[in-house]
């Protein structure tokens, strides 16, 4: 017990996952990038339309077209990096934002599964920074309503069968029934029992069960 435990002490933090919802996050992610370089495209246009009324002004002589030729090539290499650097940051942003969703729903779908599988997620809770901590909040509560009440069926269960026990004497016929009412005794019992084995595949805190009771 003392070696688990300080083999669960030495192991590694998990990392942190921004991309938990491929698909999700970068569809969102490109819609940003692609309004950063619409938004840079019209303001590009305007811009060279002004430049262009500002540059028929000037003095016809080849030495100051050549300058402002010149100029303008330095300017649109300028915009073109400056409207990239605008994708890039607005895709980085929603990766990021996105992230703050994908992330709790990410660890709904694996209590789910757990569920599913007849065992009992082990309940973290969501960073600071992540959304939809009401509907999390909310499932948290049913999920623990789920396990209060299959204890108190299983207790009313395990009554019954050992009221049948006693009485199975008199009443040989009870026992098939009895036999496979032990049987789903024991599978709710067990499910109980059984926490979640696998570690959430994001990088939440457990919560502190002392502050949840006081």
């Amino acid at each position: 017990m003392a070696e688990a435990t300080a083999a669960a002490g030495t192991a590694p933090a998990p990392r942190r996952r921004y991309l938990v919802d491929r698909g999700f996050q970068l569809k969102y992610a490109l819609l940003m990038a692609a309004a950063g370089l619409v938004v840079a495209g019209v303001f590009g246009v305007w811009l060279h339309q002004a430049h262009v009324q500002a540059t028929a002004l000037l003095s016809p002589d080849p030495e100051t077209r050549a300058l402002v030729e010149r100029s303008d090539r330095l300017l649109l290499g300028a915009f073109v990096a400056i409207a990239l650097l605008l994708a890039a940051a607005l895709g980085l942003l929603g990766v990021v934002i996105t992230h703050r969703v994908a992330g709790p729903v990410f660890v709904l779908g694996h209590y789910l599964k757990v569920l599913s599988d007849g065992r009992f997620p082990r309940m973290r809770t969501l960073r600071r920074s992540d959304e939809l901590k009401g509907f999390y909040g909310t499932f948290l509560e049913a999920v623990e309503a789920m396990r209060v009440r299959e204890a108190r069926h299983t207790a009313v269960l395990e009554d019954a069968l050992r009221r049948m026990r006693a009485a199975v004497t008199d009443h040989p016929d009870l026992a098939p029934a009895i036999e496979a009412l032990t049987r789903a005794a024991q599978e709710r019992r067990a499910a109980l029992a059984q926490d979640d084995l696998e570690l959430t595949p994001v990088a939440v805190p457990a919560p502190d069960h002392r502050t949840a009771h006081n």
